[in-house]
């Protein structure tokens, strides 16, 4: 089994919460990062490794400070959002 960083889980939960708590399913969320749904999976799954630049650009979409996506937030009980 693969070791994955609790920094990237702690990111990765974030991304869902932020993403969630708007109401954007990930092809909603892809459009506005200007990046695409298969992006989006791989963060929330932990298959990335999130740059500064990223967690920059991901705070401005979801119009919060960078620390706030490193926040330990309970698990959200459901990532699906329906598309628009």
């Amino acid at each position: 089994m693969a070791y994955i960083n609790k920094t990237r889980k702690l990111l990765a939960k974030n991304i869902i919460y932020w993403r969630t708590y708007n109401n954007w399913s990930q092809e909603e969320f892809a459009y506005k990062l200007t990046s695409s749904t298969q992006y989006i999976s791989q963060m929330e799954n932990c298959k990335r490794n999130i740059t500064s630049d990223t967690i920059d650009r991901l705070s401005k979409v979801f119009k919060i400070e960078p620390h706030e996506l490193l926040i330990d937030r309970p698990n959200v009980k459901s990532s699906r959002v329906d598309r628009k």
